[in-house]
């Protein structure tokens, strides 16, 4: 039933399932997850564009297609191509872009200390689990998260973004900067090794200046503003 149910048609950036137009849909929906769970191996969790063609589909039956496709083979359906863009290169600058927009929506971590004369640059936030020691730098587009101490140079909203903001769960930078505006700390140097308590602070633009405070829901309310 499903090889001649389904059919799959592939190039290196998506897939077209050739539908059977009069197979009723609940044994369709068997057919596709019996095709792609024969052929989990060769897909590999690819991430991919995918066109339904041979018959209209409801969105709710769209859905459902999509779950049995990801449940038995891995794959991540990034985006659904309409039937009449066939081409590969159609296909490449979907996925590309998709995959660009959900890098800029989810962001990054970044696992481990930086350490001095690192530099960790990124085109979307940043969440980073570990410390940025002094000497270090991270340079971001978006937000930067620290999950730990923060003694370097910070840098967020790097393309000019003045609503991004920098938080730390301790907040020591030797200087820090956000858009155009820059402060320094005449405290930390490049040798400091202190052992500071935990006290996560949030640094903003507010008013045309940089603003330090405690993370606290009236503080995010103000951010928020």
């Amino acid at each position: 039933m499903g090889r001649s149910a389904v059919i799959i048609k592939s190039n290196p950036y998506g897939l077209v399932l050739n539908l059977d137009p009069e197979l009723p849909f609940e044994e369709l929906r068997l057919a596709v997850a019996d095709k792609f769970r024969r052929s989990a191996g060769f897909f590999k969790n690819a991430t991919l564009a995918l066109t339904f063609r041979g018959r209209v589909l409801t969105k709710e039956q769209e859905q459902q297609l999509l779950e049995e496709i990801v449940q038995n083979s891995g794959i991540y359906v990034i985006c659904i191509v309409d039937e009449d863009q066939e081409t590969a290169e159609y296909y490449k600058k979907a996925v590309t872009h998709a995959a660009q927009k959900q890098k800029e929506e989810d962001g990054q971590f970044y696992r481990g200390t930086l350490r001095s004369g690192q530099i960790l640059e990124t085109e979307s936030s940043i969440v980073i689990i570990g410390d940025v020691n002094p000497g270090a730098q991270v340079i971001s587009k978006g937000n930067i998260v620290v999950l730990g101490c923060c003694m370097g140079n910070i840098y967020a909203g790097a393309s000019g973004n003045a609503g991004c903001f920098a938080a730390a769960l301790t907040m020591k930078p030797m200087q820090v900067r956000i858009a155009d505006k820059m402060a320094r700390s005449a405290i930390i140097k490049k040798t400091d090794t202190g052992d500071y308590p935990i006290d996560p602070r949030i640094i903003f633009i507010k008013d045309g200046h940089l603003q330090i405070k405690p993370i606290s829901t009236e503080t995010l309310g103000e951010y928020l503003a």
